[in-house]
């Protein structure tokens, strides 16, 4: 394009210059006019020839011309189609991005760092509240099936302080239910930390705490440990938990925090879901020691 203008400026001057010196003495028609017959116009041969020589140079100043603003208009054209391709590619980014938040909430940030993922959810029993840097998603009550039935589900549940319900008809007719659950740990038998209960644990209802961490991805529950395994963060530390081995009907273990609370207003033996200690019995094929006959066993929740 630069080389073209040049070009265009060259033919201008040479232009300039001939008109210049065919036009001393002569009539303004034969300079503007290039079929007035050189002998009208007092030319001479040599005036007539730099006529013809203008008249070339016009000729291809024209086309120049012509060839330059034909340039110009398919740059301006590619100019607004290249706009209009840069305001659709942002358009596609953006639905992009969209799309893989929806579908990886855990993707690359938009400074292309990964972005903090789902994170890890854990319960902490006996507690209503979280530790550390953990997010309380809720405090709830701690819930299962009753000690006694053989059916209903063999887990532990937080339950909300505050259900939402959905269509229901009023009285029992399902066949299986949910109760609150309570601490069976009589004081002689207990080796829990009364930092955050200073009374008798037995027969008071249980809290419960669901937390979130967000920089960690996954979870574990130690028995027989305080601590975590390298690399792992706790989260909190106590005793293993569960149902009583002759009287109730099987739960799964839980880790119950080492300086437990109650819901107040909730005590006294009313049945329901039972936590009881779980300690070390060395007359089968536990290997003692390590283990020690009759001692609680600790538990740590730990994520990473």
């Amino acid at each position: 394009m630069t080389r073209q203008i040049a070009q265009f400026v060259l033919l201008l001057a040479a232009l300039c210059e001939s008109a210049g010196q065919s036009t001393t003495g002569v009539d303004s028609r034969c300079v503007y006019t290039f079929n007035v017959p050189a002998c009208e116009c007092g030319q001479t041969p040599d005036s007539n020839t730099d006529v013809e020589v203008v008249k070339s140079l016009a000729v291809g100043l024209q086309a120049q011309i012509k060839l330059l603003v034909n340039e110009v208009r398919q740059l301006r054209d590619d100019n607004v189609k290249m706009k209009e391709d840069n305001v659709k590619m942002k358009e596609d980014n953006v639905k992009m991005k969209e799309q893989l938040a929806a579908v990886n909430p855990g993707g690359a940030s938009e400074n292309g760092r990964k972005a903090p993922s789902g994170g890890v959810v854990y319960v902490r029993w006996g507690r209503k509240t979280c530790p550390g840097n953990a997010t309380l998603l809720y405090s709830g009550i701690a819930g299962g099936s009753y000690y006694t039935h053989k059916g209903g589900g063999a887990n532990y549940e937080c339950l909300p302080r505050e259900p939402q319900w959905g269509e229901h008809t009023d009285g029992l007719k399902s066949g299986t239910y949910i109760y609150g659950a309570e601490y069976q740990m009589p004081p002689a038998n207990s080796p829990f930390l009364k930092t955050n209960f200073a009374g008798n644990l037995l027969n008071n209802n249980v809290p419960c705490a669901v937390c979130h961490v967000t920089e960690r991805h996954v979870k574990v529950m130690i028995p027989a440990r305080k601590q975590c395994l390298d690399g792992w963060t706790r989260e909190y530390g106590g005793y293993l938990t569960t149902s009583h081995y002759n009287t109730e009907y099987k739960k799964v273990f839980e880790c119950m925090d080492e300086a437990p609370e109650v819901i107040e207003g909730a005590g006294g033996r009313q049945g329901g879901a039972w936590f009881y200690t779980v300690e070390a019995d060395c007359g089968y094929t536990l290997p003692c020691p390590n283990y020690i006959e009759g001692w609680a066993l600790t538990c740590v929740v730990c994520t990473k």
